[in-house]
């Protein structure tokens, strides 16, 4: 305990503000923050597609929540499905130059939103507070894999 405060509490209540940050940021978009998230890491993929399992996996969400997100995006242009050389049932999403740019105008958006977040921290601090947070989302995946069994 910190103070009388658990992490995962203090976690839990930023996680909230920023849920509404969030809300805030996309209500000009008509994307949710699964389907941003699909976009960042296509972005980030081999070749810019992955298949949906993969992404399934990437995300740690469902078969149908995936595969209904990306199927709302392929409709908007965000995604393509293109077919897999190795193995025709297995369809792979591929980025659209769309998702792309709607990538980087949100990322650029949510950079200029949490500079207050970071507000008096030096470089090294806040590249700090960035591996510490991925730090904690990496055990905090572990954590959950583990209660799953």
């Amino acid at each position: 305990m910190l103070d009388g405060l658990v992490c995962g509490y203090l976690l839990r209540q930023i996680n909230f503000v920023w849920e509404r940050i969030a809300k805030e940021l996309l209500k000009n978009s008509d994307l949710n923050w699964t389907q941003v998230a699909i976009l960042g890491i296509l972005r980030n993929a081999e070749n810019q597609e992955m298949s949906l399992k993969e992404l399934e996996k990437a995300l740690s969400l469902t078969q149908s929540v995936v595969a209904r997100s990306v199927t709302q995006m392929v409709n908007a242009a965000y995604l393509e499905y293109k077919p897999n050389p190795d193995d025709k049932r297995v369809k792979r999403v591929h980025l659209l130059a769309k998702g792309t740019d709607c990538h980087e105008n949100i990322f650029s958006s949510m950079e200029e939103t949490e500079a207050p977040l970071l507000k008096g921290m030096s470089a090294g601090e806040k590249q700090m507070f960035r591996e510490l947070l991925e730090k904690a989302l990496e055990n905090s995946v572990s954590l959950q894999e583990q209660l799953k069994r």
